[in-house]
């Protein structure tokens, strides 16, 4: 406020003509910029390429065993085989079936990596995918039964991640100390 009070001190003095005077009020009313940060914003992270082997393998290995138990079931049906064929046959296309169905899952599920590198240290890193729905449903379920669950509101935490990540938006956090580096990725 005292700044503008001087620049229209210094017009009405004749220090700064009037055209002058207006600049230096247009440029105190702009808001401060901000330097730049020295690390640019991720505007798109998408998921890792392993995570796409991963869900793949399971699904193929699933679709071996289906293969396994049909020929199995095809050899016991077609000839007169041991009883053993009926059952393996019938426990490897279960298997396979299962396998198939979280091969599934995996390729749409989201998923937690977890790295953390150290300079001296061993180097970690999780990766499982998340069953987000499952566990928010399991949390609500159990809020009647754990006062803690509705205190803290983790639910809510849950439901509101899970709809962002269905929006397409993957969660990253990057966290740099010194030598040691943290990466959360979820998505």
């Amino acid at each position: 406020m005292e700044e503008r009070l001087h620049i229209l001190h210094m017009i009405e003095a004749g220090e700064i003509d009037v055209e002058e005077g207006a600049r230096q009020l247009e440029t105190l009313a702009e808001p401060p910029r901000l330097p730049p940060s020295p690390t640019t914003p991720i505007t798109s992270v998408s998921r890792p390429a392993w995570v796409k082997w991963i869900w793949m393998a399971t699904l193929w290995l699933g679709i071996a065993f289906v293969a396994g138990g049909g020929y199995l079931l095809t050899v016991y049906y077609t000839r007169e085989a041991a009883t053993s064929r009926l059952v393996w046959g019938w426990i490897l296309m279960v298997l396979g079936v299962l396998w198939v169905l979280l091969g599934w899952w995996m390729q749409r599920a989201q998923w937690l990596l977890v790295r953390v590198q150290q300079p001296g240290g061993p180097n970690i890193f999780i990766a499982f995918p998340l069953p987000l729905e499952l566990i928010g449903w399991a949390m609500r379920i159990l809020r009647p039964f754990i006062p803690q669950i509705e205190e803290t509101g983790a639910d809510e935490i849950l439901i509101a991640l899970q709809k962002e990540l269905k929006r397409g938006q993957p969660f990253l956090v990057e966290v740099d100390e010194g030598d040691e580096r943290v990466q959360v990725y979820m998505g």
